[in-house]
Formats: structure tokens, C-alpha cells, sequence
């Protein structure tokens, strides 16, 4: 059996970026608190979940089901379940990303909905016109005052 080339920075896919870093802000930077490199214990590698990731990308899985299950599992991970966090390969391995992946977007699908709703409720107040200040008002009669005399 031959053994598998070394995979490198180079290989790496876009989805595979947006797991191991987070997904993309609109201002064009990551927003790193939804990767799986925020929760990574130390012994954990970008290698190993890169190799893992590619893996499982050749045998069919799609690349965003696994970003995708990557930012459900960070978003549910509570604070005290960071030591019970494991390895990415592992995690990877075992498909945890195939539920993930369908539970995420629907809770985008229903944060979209729950947004749109909220815009639709929202009726605008407009401002009545400001009235002068009284300091503004004896003002402009000095300055009235002033102009006539001339």
C-alpha cells in the first residue's frame, strides 16, 4: 500500500478555510470566533485537519457540509465542554458534520426569516421640526435690531 503524498497550505480549499479559520465577514476578514482553530486543543494540527478534511471531501462529502457542521458544533459547544472537545480528525472522521451541516442552515434560514419580520414591523417616527431656542430667538431680534438701524 502506498502511502499518501504530504498535503500542504497549497491543497487547502476555500471551505476548508472557512472551517479551520471561520467563515468571511463582509469587511473581508475572518471572523475567527466561528472556526474550529478558536476551540483546537494545542496538540491538535492544521495538518491533521486538513488531511482529514480532504479525505472525506474524496470520498464524496461536500467541502460546506463540513464548514458547515464545524460552525453548528462551535455555536452549541458550552463553556465548561471545551476539555470534552475532540481532536478536528476525529471529530471529522466520525461524520459529526452530516447533521451539523443541516441543522446550521436552518437556524440561518430562520434568523434570515426572524430579521426580514422584524424590518417589515418597524414603522419610522419623523422628528418634528426643531423650534429655536429662546437664547437663539432674542438672537436674531438683536441682530434684526441691528440691521434696521443701519
Amino acid at each position: 500500500m502506498a502511502k499518501k503524498p504530504l498535503t500542504t497550505k497549497a491543497d487547502e480549499t476555500p471551505e476548508f478555510v472557512e472551517f479551520w479559520e471561520g467563515p468571511l465577514l463582509p469587511d473581508g476578514t475572518r471572523d475567527r470566533r466561528k472556526g474550529w482553530r478558536s476551540i483546537a486543543r494545542h496538540t491538535d494540527g492544521r495538518g491533521d485537519a486538513r488531511d482529514a478534511f480532504l479525505k472525506h471531501i474524496e470520498a464524496g462529502a461536500d467541502g460546506q457540509d463540513i464548514a458547515d457542521g464545524g460552525k453548528w458544533f462551535i455555536h452549541n459547544l458550552k463553556d465548561g465542554d471545551r476539555q470534552y472537545v475532540p481532536l478536528v480528525a476525529t471529530w471529522i472522521n466520525r461524520r459529526a458534520y452530516e447533521d451539523g451541516a443541516e441543522m446550521w442552515r436552518d437556524m440561518q434560514e430562520k434568523l434570515q426569516e426572524a430579521s426580514i419580520r422584524r424590518s417589515d414591523n418597524v414603522t419610522r417616527i419623523q422628528q418634528p421640526p426643531r423650534r429655536k431656542t429662546a437664547f437663539l430667538e432674542a438672537y436674531e431680534r438683536e441682530q434684526a435690531k441691528k440691521q434696521a438701524a443701519q
